[in-house]
């Protein structure tokens, strides 16, 4: 208990550094277990030998690492919440403070960025138009429109550095509404693209579409969450720190209407509210200027609907070319079309899959020595899944799939040469594949 009241008081003092030590902590206390497990089951198998076991070691460390970045959204969420209501962040600058968060934002989106693209196969570099493979998803931003999306999303970090650089109470009031506006409309667009993404989804043979619910995209919901949270926070700080000078007038005074007005807007309760008629001029304004550098009027809500696979999609994709990844033919079969040569659609395991020459013969070597040798055929399969899958899993790109496409090259004239010699019609036999 004594510990735990002094790393209390610790975080008081120290809250960015306690954020970084509790994620340590969360990464050993859960790494360690897991790589104990791990190394106790390695040393039956290494029985004994200190030079393998001294290999496990870095790899506990490369655990502990990996858990402790994934759990600093927890932890800045935890953080972000306690400071709402206790003020642990009073005695450090507000500037830090603004600096700090932008950091910890732009860690949540790197991280969101990873988990999309290795986790969930978003191709951030693919338009809606363009041909998928298996699973793969297109990206959930119109790029023509990124900038207007881009921009709209950092008039948050706009707001908030405005803020922390200046004084409250020196600043004018319809300044600090202002900066409260663009937090509020970088919420929205971080709200909304979080959505876009939990509705993803792909869509394969028959028009069916497969969602992709599942735990992993709650991941998603930390960056909205804590923008929210900091604009919370923010706001409560500015609300307290603002006093009205009584004894300043204003030529505005003297007009009834005006002064109501000026009394409302002085009146830093009414901020919040008030904040939100300031978003319509504060967009009007952006939409303007984006306008000068090519963007359409309605570039914010295009940057969303002109997509595929996501919850505001509008546009209707190519339908996902299916290719089986356990197998190097079909998968060099996927490369760049000058390159394997493509000759038409074929049917696998019921889905679509691109057929060229060198599958074709492949699979017609494949289907004579079953024929003719079928214990051969078994001793070769056995050693193709055994070496050949993993390989095949590696295929991840047109230019790989070419290199694949050569190096099959040689086997692909051995393949022929046998079917020549076996087969009375061998090109029947080779144009029968794949229908």
């Amino acid at each position: 208990m004594k510990l735990i009241k002094r790393f209390a008081k610790f975080s008081i003092k120290h809250p960015i550094a306690a954020q970084f030590i509790s994620c340590l902590l969360i990464g050993l206390v859960i790494g360690t277990p897991l790589n104990i497990i791990s190394i106790v089951q390695n040393m039956k198998i290494i029985k004994g030998d200190m030079e393998l076991f001294m290999e496990l070691i870095p790899g506990t460390i490369v655990m502990i690492v990996v858990l402790a970045v994934f759990a600093y959204p927890f932890i800045l969420t935890i953080y972000e919440l306690i400071s709402m209501v206790s003020r642990i962040f009073d005695h450090v600058s507000k500037f830090i403070i603004a600096v700090y968060d932008y950091f910890a934002l732009l860690i949540g989106i790197i991280l969101e960025y990873m988990l999309l693209e290795l986790g969930y196969n978003v191709l951030f570099n693919k338009q809606w138009f363009e041909e998928l493979h298996n699973s793969e998803l297109h990206m959930p931003i119109n790029t023509d429109y990124a900038l207007t999306f881009a921009v709209i999303f950092h008039l948050f970090f706009a707001g908030m550095f405005i803020l922390s650089a200046t004084d409250t109470n020196e600043r004018p009031p319809l300044v600090t509404l202002f900066c409260f506006a663009g937090m509020y409309i970088g919420v929205i667009e971080a709200v909304l693209f979080t959505i876009q993404i939990m509705g993803m989804n792909y869509t394969m043979e028959g028009g069916k579409e497969f969602y992709c619910y599942d735990a992993g995209l709650l991941f998603t919901l930390f960056i909205p969450v804590n923008m929210i949270i900091m604009t919370i926070r923010v706001m409560l700080v500015e609300i307290q720190a603002y006093k009205i000078d009584e004894n300043r007038m204003s030529k505005v005074d003297s007009v009834p209407f005006l002064k109501k007005c000026n009394d409302i807007i002085r009146d830093s309760k009414n901020w919040p509210l008030l904040a939100l008629i300031f978003m319509i001029p504060l967009l009007c304004v952006i939409i303007v200027i984006l306008a000068l550098f090519g963007q359409a009027p309605d570039a914010a809500i295009k940057s969303f609907t002109e997509t595929a696979n996501y919850t505001f999609s509008t546009k209707i994709p190519p339908q996902n070319i299916f290719y089986d990844e356990h197998y190097l033919c079909t998968v060099a079969a996927g490369g760049h079309e000058k390159i394997v040569k493509p000759l038409r659609m074929g049917k696998r395991h019921g889905h679509d899959v691109i057929v060229n020459r060198q599958l074709l013969i492949a699979n017609a070597f494949e289907q004579i020595i079953e024929e003719k040798t079928p214990k051969f055929h078994r001793a070769v399969r056995h050693f193709y899944d055994t070496y050949g899958f993993p390989v095949a899993k590696l295929i991840k790109s047109k230019i790989v799939a070419d290199i694949i496409w050569f190096i099959m090259k040689p086997l692909e004239w051995v393949f022929l040469a046998v079917i020549y010699f076996v087969d009375a019609h061998p090109e029947d036999r080779i144009a029968s594949q794949y229908l």
